[in-house]
């Protein structure tokens, strides 16, 4: 089987390296440019063009995927297969129209749920237990093709969308495998998708990791590992004993055990710490395991609470 790859992002990584593994005739990857990173700003490659380069494989980089001349070069190459995975680009008409050529995307969420560039950010944002993988048939439509094939995967209490995101990497390879050994074997059966149950996963900004109070214990645990490592869940610390609030990102949390005293009113203000330096919310307590200070090192909340001196009264603040 003859296969164009076109990815960028690291969800996609295990699987190029599986298909290369496997014998498939990978003709070519397709990539984004390199672009500025750090605090250097130095150019940096994507995670598929350095691995391709590693596997050495014939790679790509464009801005443009659906130029002319990028798709008659693609053309040019009688491929049976491309597949899509985390590229960053839409697929245009061009492209999904080359002569006995399946174009297929494999897509970080059950689809209909969570069509968009954020599917596992919003899985966990919105307190789903369960999500997984979806194979799609890719048309001219987001995420909305016909599903070739699926798999299922709880979401952990405590999981982060950065660690799921790479735990649905790893699943993505067999996924991927079955489906193309169906293709290749003309047993595959495409289904439509059910547009009544179809949600959108947009892609976040910086911004949108700022953290509101008035929020019940789970949503704002679901929140926290949801923006976790990026945006990144952010507020304020204001402390009795100093005169300016310390910003913080948040990385991971659990909601406390309702029958823990916590030496805690009704009356309390949502986000002031009590007694056991567990938080105050709508409904329910918050307790903090991993933070990150502005400019400084991911930590066990414990080290944090520690240094510095963290105390009943003192109040988390909405993030600006």
């Amino acid at each position: 089987m003859r296969i164009v790859f076109f990815g960028s992002g690291g969800f996609g990584c295990s699987s190029l390296r599986q298909l290369h593994e496997s014998g498939y005739e990978l003709l070519q990857v397709v990539t984004q440019p390199a672009r500025q990173s750090g605090r250097g700003r130095k150019m940096k490659p994507t995670a598929i063009a350095t691995l391709a380069a590693e596997l050495k494989l014939p790679c790509l980089e464009t801005p443009a995927v659906n130029e002319a001349g990028i798709v008659a070069k693609i053309r040019t190459l009688e491929p049976d297969v491309l597949v899509v995975i985390a590229f960053g680009q839409k697929i245009g008409n061009e492209l999904l129209q080359i002569s006995n050529c399946r174009v297929i995307n494999l897509h970080g969420s059950l689809l209909p749920k969570y069509r968009g560039a954020a599917p596992i950010n919003w899985a966990i944002l919105t307190g789903e237990t369960e999500t997984g993988l979806t194979v799609i048939e890719l048309n001219e439509q987001w995420d909305a093709g016909d599903i070739l094939g699926q798999v299922k995967t709880e979401i952990l209490p405590t999981e982060t969308a950065g660690e799921l995101h790479d735990r649905l990497a790893q699943l993505g390879p067999p996924l991927l495998s079955e489906v193309l050994r169906q293709i290749e074997e003309g047993r595959d059966s495409p289904r439509g998708q059910d547009n009544r149950f179809a949600s959108r996963a947009p892609k976040l900004k910086k911004q949108d990791g700022a953290i509101r109070w008035a929020r019940s214990a789970e949503q704002l645990r679901n929140f926290i590992h949801g923006m976790s490592p990026w945006p990144g869940a952010f507020c304020n610390l204001k402390q009795q004993a100093k005169d300016k609030p310390e910003r913080i990102t948040l990385m991971r949390a659990e909601v406390a055990s309702p029958d823990q005293d916590a030496d805690m009113t009704e009356t309390a203000s949502f986000g002031t710490v009590a007694a056991d330096l567990s938080i105050h919310c709508k409904t329910g307590r918050l307790r903090l395991l991993e933070v990150k200070p502005d400019n400084g090192r991911r930590m066990v909340f414990t080290d944090f609470a520690n240094g510095r001196h963290l105390q009943t009264g003192d109040r988390f603040l909405d993030g600006k």
